[in-house]
């Protein structure tokens, strides 16, 4: 969960837990702090529309 984009998608799906090095940390947390929770959701359903990782990825980066 060290990718700020797969952390937003994670806790969109429900997650509550994430796991990264200390590093990841402000990265991770600014991401999430830009999004509610609803966007999270959405943010979410959109990355698992879609058929790969790279167009997950591509889709997350135009949407936010």
């Amino acid at each position: 969960a060290s990718d700020p984009l797969l952390a937003i998608v994670l806790v969109g799906l429900g997650i509550t837990s994430l796991s990264m090095t200390p590093v990841a940390l402000a990265q991770v947390r600014e991401a999430l702090d830009a999004v509610s929770m609803t966007m999270a959701r959405r943010l979410a359903q959109l990355a698992i529309r879609q058929l790969d990782s790279t167009a997950a990825r591509h889709v997350l980066s135009e949407a936010i």
